[in-house]
């Protein structure tokens, strides 16, 4: 399968005070075409403005990107505004975790079609009204008709959902980015969400990346999982792999037993709180609330080590030095 998106030694500084802090740092991800990658993390670790940074997103005067990003085998050039902007949108959309800010409360759900339309094509209201209904019918949005005319205060949080991802599939774009998507809906949404998502992906051939820290949403979607923390993928694995016997940093392993088994145990959690960009002195950051820290993880450079054929891992405890 094609590569459609090739991260490769992504590092992301933020300016602050007349002070300099890593965010993002050595992360490398590949997504083949009709693949779905999804990065799992606590809130704080860097998923969002990752994804951000591959588009283009931050400002440039508080923020600093190095690396490469290849997108459908040619490298992104963050300095063609222009460029960015025909591809976001098009080849590349987005939908986001809170779909009521995605919306302009003044304009009805046909006006987002056609300023999106707008925006990278030249076609007719009838051809913008055509292909809306056609989504919308296709993600299950009854009286489509009638929603285009509506305005976004008068739909239900799941129902735009369902239209940003609707919005977001204009031009069939070859790779969709989801940041947390199933996040402020509930749990019947979510699953509709997630079903959505898969047959987007088995239909069309469209590349997912798939940003959440629900473990589960990510483990029902994605084939490759990246975890992240502090700014460090610290380990990528199939996600046939992802359990307490095949996970081996002790950051993913703590996050799978800390889901909810819906049983009478106690729930087990990761005590602490993720590292702030201004703690991160060195050595493995996950360090203090690790439970299998020895000393020299504090002086652990973080370099990659791949254990196994598509599963790497940042630890001191696989070939650490």
């Amino acid at each position: 399968m094609d590569i459609i998106l090739d991260v490769s030694d992504l590092n992301l500084k933020v300016h602050y005070d007349d002070k300099e802090f890593n965010i993002i740092t050595d992360a490398s991800i590949s997504l083949k075409k009709g693949e779905v990658a999804g990065i799992i993390g606590e809130s704080g670790c860097g998923k969002s403005v990752f994804w951000k940074s591959i588009l283009g997103m931050l400002d440039e005067s508080k923020w600093t990107i190095e690396g490469r990003v290849s997108f459908d085998g040619n490298e992104i050039n963050y300095t063609d505004e222009s460029a960015l902007r025909s591809i976001r949108g098009k080849d590349i959309s987005v939908i986001l975790q809170d779909p009521m800010s995605s919306f302009d409360p003044i304009f009805t759900i046909e006006d987002h079609f056609r300023e999106t339309a707008a925006a990278h094509a030249i076609m007719s209201k009838d051809e913008v009204r055509k292909r809306a209904l056609e989504l919308l019918t296709r993600l299950y949005i009854d009286e489509p008709e009638n929603v285009l005319s509506m305005y976004p205060f008068q739909c239900s949080g799941g129902m735009l959902q369902r239209i940003m991802i609707a919005i977001a599939m204009m031009f069939n774009p070859r790779l969709l980015i989801a940041d947390e998507p199933t996040t402020s809906v509930d749990m019947t949404i979510q699953q509709e969400i997630l079903s959505m998502l898969k047959e987007l992906n088995t239909d069309s051939k469209t590349g997912i990346l798939f940003v959440s820290h629900d473990l589960k949403a990510v483990e029902s979607i994605a084939h490759n999982i990246y975890v992240m923390y502090a700014g460090y993928i610290v380990e990528s694995l199939p996600a046939s792999m992802l359990s307490k016997e095949g996970a081996l940093h002790p950051y993913t392993i703590g996050l799978l037993g800390s889901r909810p088994d819906f049983t009478k145990n106690r729930l087990v959690t990761i005590e602490g709180s993720p590292i702030r960009p201004d703690e991160r002195k060195g050595g493995c950051p996950f360090f203090k609330r690790c439970e299998r820290k020895n000393p020299d993880c504090q002086n652990y450079d973080m370099h990659l080590t791949e254990v196994l054929p598509g599963h790497t891992v940042r630890c001191f405890l696989y070939g650490g030095r």
